[in-house]
């Protein structure tokens, strides 16, 4: 016990604010997911678009995806968003999913004013099963949900 906060305090200032802003947001989206409907808490993750497919499964087209150039210091942040999320995966006590994820990144980006785009795709799996997928981009740059979304069809994002 004491040497997790042996380690939490020997974390720079910054990235402990995104650590326990993300165990917040984290705690919260799992709540709300496990819990909740979606068109109940929906309008906080942002304006919904379906997403219109294209032949080619390439994703949507049209729709006001949020599209920005990502700046050195949102890289950093961004990076120490997705190290503090893997970290609280490792010691919260239930499995934290790829939507929760999503969410509580999307919010924690949004105190820091950066634009995000929350994606949700569908797709079967061997036994024909409908499985669904979340992920998040800033800019052109996946930041949560990255392994395996490209198999996946886009049913709607939230910007």
């Amino acid at each position: 016990m004491f040497k997790l906060l042996r380690k939490y305090y020997s974390i720079d200032k910054t990235e402990r604010k995104i650590l326990n802003r993300t165990f917040l947001w984290l705690i919260y989206a799992c709540v709300l997911a496990r819990l909740v409907p979606l068109r109940w808490f929906s309008g906080l993750l942002g304006e919904f678009n379906p997403a219109r497919l294209s032949a080619d499964r390439a994703g949507p087209a049209g729709g006001k995806e949020v599209a920005i150039e990502i700046n050195s210091g949102q890289k950093e942040l961004i990076q120490m968003l997705r190290k503090n999320i893997r970290r609280w995966k490792r010691y919260l006590l239930w499995r934290v999913k790829c939507f929760e994820e999503a969410i509580a990144a999307k919010k924690v980006l949004e105190k820091y004013k950066i634009n995000s785009t929350l994606y949700m795709g569908v797709d079967k799996n061997a036994e024909k099963e409908l499985i669904a997928h979340a992920w998040l981009k800033v800019g052109n740059e996946i930041i949560i949900g990255k392994k395996g979304f490209d198999k996946f069809v886009v049913v709607g994002f939230y910007t």
